[in-house]
């Protein structure tokens, strides 16, 4: 998505009052260091009745956060906040909270809705001080408590499992799985499913939901369906990418489902185990965003998921916890990077506008920040410097470009204080503010992303400018390992390199880049290489000379950021390749300290 509107700017006034004098010199006062600052600025309630640019996503939404110090910590904050107080708690569901035991943690979603109960999380070979106290409150508030265990004895030990019983009786302490694989303990808990629904005469519906449960893929997608099955009684079941394993075959065939909801693109489950499965409906996305969006949209528009809120988690394990709550509430859960939300989730909230109004974070600001749960209460994301790079060097000119994020209309750039432009942006889109002299001394820009709410954010970054000896030209400094490529006289990307060890220093000196080869990938060199002939004074005048060094690949990647050459300048590989077609013969190059 581009820039929508006009970038104003306002380097080169035309004012001659000793103001507007006073301002073009601090124009040329700009800061010399490296550092990079986020500001946080969000007004209060939006603005009534004013009405946003089209291509502005808005988002503002009642929004909390419920986490705790560690993922068994984070299963208790979650399934207090759904059983407050833990009232009418008569059943319990244990899974392991072990990234290797997962799976069953994601299938166990469907026995949130067979026993109305909270789903905590174990490690495998003990129970946690902060679940080991839930339990204790969950039976001292209760007559009587059932305690499931999903999984067998390599997910939960024999031991974790006593300990569970020493806290709630043995009699209450059942393990209806005695052993298998992550696809035979799925199909189990949809047999409890079942069961549960005939002893309390409810009726499953004829939908089964069908996920990749390999860890390629992260789970994302099943833990999207998980909180469909904690609100509906639908079991999730899982396939590999290419296969359907029999305990999945067989559970279907059981429950001979009117309609089978495959989740994921073909990249995730093929288009030859979809049919296998008799898969009825595919919501996909591009990537884990996506596909949870276009559950949800799923879920809403059949009725499955209609309640006024979202869930939103960052990472597999606090979704795991997450989603049975979320679908306990009629809630889907979506998927939001760290940092910032992700495009599609805004633009799904921002869609269904005023029918959702809160949202509920899990887990802590490690996984997902303050700064992205600020977006989904209507901050503007923090606009990004696309180019130049945060942190890093300028040349004469540079190109500035920002990228934008949810709730954000307006771009404004500074140099120190001063305004130097503006642009009217889409949300997810670029504001290109073009080709910029930069001062010697070089420069601060100030960004600020706004929106008709009267909402701000902010990020700072400073620049120091890059000496080097010609317009288009290459610096390679030892200092830092980093190579320096400038092209008509603006810093195009600084690389990570790798230079001279200890007696084999790379030499510092002025160079020439005369010959560019092709070479073996898997070579010393990588898969390409360029030589470097270097500046001799002579009687006659200056004249650059063959040596034996080069910039080029390695097949050693881990020395990258290290003295461990002989002497040559070693890159990435997938970073040889994308400069060398750019470096023309005659590229004068630079070597310092």
């Amino acid at each position: 998505m581009v820039a929508r509107g006009v970038v104003t700017v306002y380097l080169r006034s035309q004012s001659t009052t000793h103001e507007g004098v006073h301002t073009m010199k601090r124009l040329n006062r700009w800061l010399v260091s490296v550092s990079v600052v986020v500001v946080l600025a969000v007004t209060a309630a939006p603005a009534a009745g004013v009405e946003w640019p089209a291509g502005g996503v808005r988002v503002a939404l009642d929004t909390r956060r419920v986490g705790g110090a560690d993922r068994y910590a984070t299963s208790v904050a979650i399934a207090r906040d759904a059983f407050p107080a833990w009232a009418d708690v008569a059943h319990v569901v244990i899974a392991s909270g072990e990234t290797r035991a997962l799976p069953d943690a994601v299938a166990a979603s469907g026995l949130v809705w067979a026993y109305d109960a909270p789903v905590l999380l174990v490690r495998g070979n003990d129970v946690p001080a902060s679940v080991r106290t839930a339990l204790q409150e969950i039976r001292s508030a209760n007559t009587t408590v059932t305690v499931t265990i999903v999984g067998g004895t390599a997910a939960v030990s024999a031991n974790c499992a006593n300990q569970i019983k020493s806290i709630m009786g043995a009699a209450q302490v059942r393990r209806p799985f005695t052993g298998g694989d992550r696809y035979t303990t799925a199909a189990g808990v949809a047999a409890l499913m079942r069961k549960a629904a005939a002893d309390t005469s409810r009726t499953m519906p004829s939908v089964a939901l069908v996920a990749n449960g390999t860890n390629e893929f992260g789970f994302y997608d099943a833990l999207a369906l998980s909180a469909v099955s904690a609100r509906t009684g639908a079991p999730v079941l899982f396939v590999s990418k290419t296969a359907v394993p029999a305990a999945t075959r067989s559970m279907l065939t059981t429950l001979a489902p009117a309609e089978v909801v495959v989740a994921g693109s073909t990249a995730a489950v093929s288009a030859a185990v979809y049919s296998g499965v008799h898969g009825t409906v595919r919501p996909a996305g591009a990537d884990r965003y996506g596909t949870a969006v276009a559950v949800g949209r799923l879920a809403r528009t059949r009725g499955w998921l209609a309640g006024t809120g979202v869930g939103v988690a960052g990472s597999v394990i606090d979704a795991v916890s997450g989603s049975g709550a979320s679908g306990r509430a009629g809630e889907p859960v979506l998927f939001s990077e760290k940092d910032r939300l992700s495009a599609t989730a805004a633009r799904y909230l921002g869609e269904l506008g005023s029918v959702v109004s809160s949202a509920t974070v899990y887990g802590s600001s490690a996984i997902v920040s303050d700064a992205a749960v600020a977006e989904l209460k209507g901050a503007p994301a923090v606009p990004v410097l696309i180019a130049p790079a945060a942190g890093n060097y300028v040349a004469k000119y540079a190109n500035v470009t920002v990228r934008t994020g949810v709730n954000t209309t307006q771009i404004d750039l500074y140099a120190g204080e001063s305004l130097v432009g503006t642009a009217a942006v889409n949300s997810f889109g670029t504001a290109d503010f073009g080709k910029r002299t930069m001062p010697a001394s070089g420069v601060t820009f100030k960004v600020v992303a706004s929106n008709p709410d009267g909402k701000t954010n902010t990020r700072s970054a400073t620049y120091k400018r890059l000496t080097y000896p010609a317009s288009t030209s290459i610096v390679v400094d030892k200092s830092d390992f980093k190579l320096y490529w400038i092209r008509d006289d603006v810093l195009v990307k600084a690389y990570p390199i790798a230079t001279g060890r200890p007696g084999k220093e790379t030499p510092v000196a002025t160079w020439k880049i005369l010959a560019k080869y092709h070479s073996d990938p898997a070579g010393v060199y990588g898969p390409r290489k360029m030589r470097l002939f270097r500046k001799v004074n002579t009687s006659t005048g200056t004249k650059f000379v063959y040596t034996a060094y080069l910039i080029h690949g390695t097949n050693q990647p881990w020395v990258i950021g290290t003295k461990a050459s002989a002497g040559c300048v070693r890159m990435y590989n997938s970073d040889a390749l994308q400069l060398w077609p750019q470096v023309p013969l005659g590229t004068v190059v630079q070597t310092r300290e």
